[in-house]
């Protein structure tokens, strides 16, 4: 499958089979984890009154939240009905269809880039460190990059977890293990992934595209797993977050969390 494909795939999945908001909110103590743990890393990174852009933000979960603490908040994303819906929920957000490989804003236009969707639908790293690129090129000299990327050690455990393995060849779990790929599946109507990551590999796409200081954490940490298959308590999130806090920035555990995040800054003395 190459990129085109999967392109049309992401459209049929997020307009008419599933909504990333409840992923979020109502789903699962995971997902309700993964938005509180996303809230902590970003906030603690950004200034007061900052310009974010939230690049793949879906129906704008991560961006209402952004704008509600002060920010001034833009976002793209390329399913034209999720920014219906973003800008049909909230006022205080500009929502805009677009492309993380090639967005229509100027120069050092943002403090900071939110890219927490799109680095694992593209299956091709030059891809990817376009996106990246990109997301440096909008950014002011000292702007921060959050970007994500879904583990490909936790995607083949939660392969076995929920016995799905025994439906995907061999070849295709040994190189979603070894490459992070899931381009010897057969399209599906699933979720239409594209590229899986490690913790070592996020980090370098951002180096590569010009960003320093990067660090690389688990959002949900190795709890999250187990958290995806039981529903949303307060409880339940505490913990996940305790733990996750605890595992972050180690390299091997990060590696067992649902979502990477790879956290960088864009140099001084560069203006793209």
């Amino acid at each position: 499958m190459d990129q085109v494909e999967r392109d049309r795939w992401i459209q049929d999945y997020y307009a008419k089979q599933f909504s990333e908001a409840d992923r979020l909110v109502t789903r699962s103590a995971n997902g309700q984890l993964e938005f509180v743990r996303v809230q902590q890393l970003v906030s603690a990174r950004l200034d007061r009154h900052s310009r974010v852009l939230d690049v793949g933000g879906g129906t704008g979960v991560h961006a209402q939240w952004l704008a509600g603490t002060g920010h001034t908040v833009c976002m793209v994303d390329p399913v034209p009905e999720q920014v219906a819906i973003a800008n049909r929920v909230s006022s205080q957000i500009q929502a805009l269809v677009g492309d993380a490989r090639d967005l229509q804003f100027d120069d050092e236009s943002f403090d900071a880039v939110l890219l927490l969707g799109p680095l694992y639908h593209l299956q091709e790293r030059g891809d990817r460190v376009r996106a990246w690129q990109e997301a440096l090129r909008v950014l002011t000299p000292g702007g921060i990059v959050f970007g994500a990327g879904i583990s490909r050690a936790a995607a083949a455990l939660k392969m076995v977890f929920a016995r799905s393995f025994r439906d995907i060849p061999a070849e295709a779990l040994i190189d979603l293990l070894e490459n992070g790929s899931d381009s010897k599946q057969a399209p599906t109507t699933g979720f239409p992934g594209g590229h899986h990551h490690t913790a070592v590999e996020l980090a370098g796409e951002a180096t590569d595209a010009g960003f320093e200081n990067v660090v690389t954490v688990g959002i949900e940490g190795p709890a999250g797993l187990g958290l995806e298959m039981l529903a949303p308590t307060k409880a339940l999130v505490s913990a996940g977050n305790v733990i996750a806090d605890a595992a972050q920035s180690a390299p091997p555990i990060a590696d067992l969390s649902p979502h990477l995040m790879s956290i960088g800054t864009k140099p001084l003395n560069t203006t793209s």
